[in-house]
């Protein structure tokens, strides 16, 4: 390495160095990712469990204290599970 005072060379020639050193870091940390990329869930997964949220965790009638976050949470495990959730029973008589 020429290291010359007064000049720029120096850092020109070690900012040459570093750019390949960092190109082989970041596809290091890039290959390590997962292999294969993980499918979202479908429509017919989100219907579901979405239909199933609201049979387990029905309306209210207006002006009544709002829902906690329990159809939310119902709804989020059962997108988590692809929709493999029992089908809720019905309090219908």
């Amino acid at each position: 390495m020429k290291i010359e005072f007064g000049t720029h060379s120096a850092m020109f020639e070690r900012s040459y160095m570093v750019k390949p050193a960092v190109a082989v870091i970041l596809l290091v940390i890039a290959g390590q990712g997962p292999g294969s990329a993980v499918a979202a869930p479908s429509t017919e997964t989100a219907k579901r469990c979405i239909h199933y949220a609201y049979l387990v965790y029905p309306h209210k009638r207006p002006g009544s204290v709002h829902m906690s976050g329990d159809r939310q949470a119902y709804f989020t495990d059962c997108m988590a599970k692809d929709g493999n959730v029992p089908p809720p029973s019905s309090s219908k008589p």
